[in-house]
C-alpha cells in the first residue's frame, strides 16, 4: 500500500484556476495535477543545480528559460 501524507495548503485564486484548468484539460485529479507539478519543478531544480539550461523549442526557434530564485 502506498505511503501518503495528507497536506492542507493555501493557494490564491489564480493558482486554483490554473490547477483546475490543467486538471480538466488532462482529465486528471487535482492531486495528480499537484504531483505532476512538483515532479516538473524538481526536474527543473535538479537540472539547473547541475548548471544545465531549460529551453523551449518552437519550430526552429529555441528560447532559454531563466528561473530567478
Amino acid at each position: 500500500m502506498p505511503d501518503y501524507t495528507r497536506l492542507t495548503v493555501n493557494i490564491n485564486r489564480e493558482t486554483v484556476a490554473a490547477m483546475k484548468a490543467i486538471a480538466e484539460r488532462r482529465g486528471i485529479s487535482y492531486t495528480e495535477t499537484i504531483r505532476r507539478a512538483v515532479a516538473v519543478y524538481k526536474l527543473v531544480e535538479d537540472e539547473t543545480a547541475q548548471g544545465h539550461t531549460i529551453q523551449i523549442k518552437d519550430g526552429e526557434t529555441v528560447r532559454e528559460v531563466v528561473f530567478v530564485a
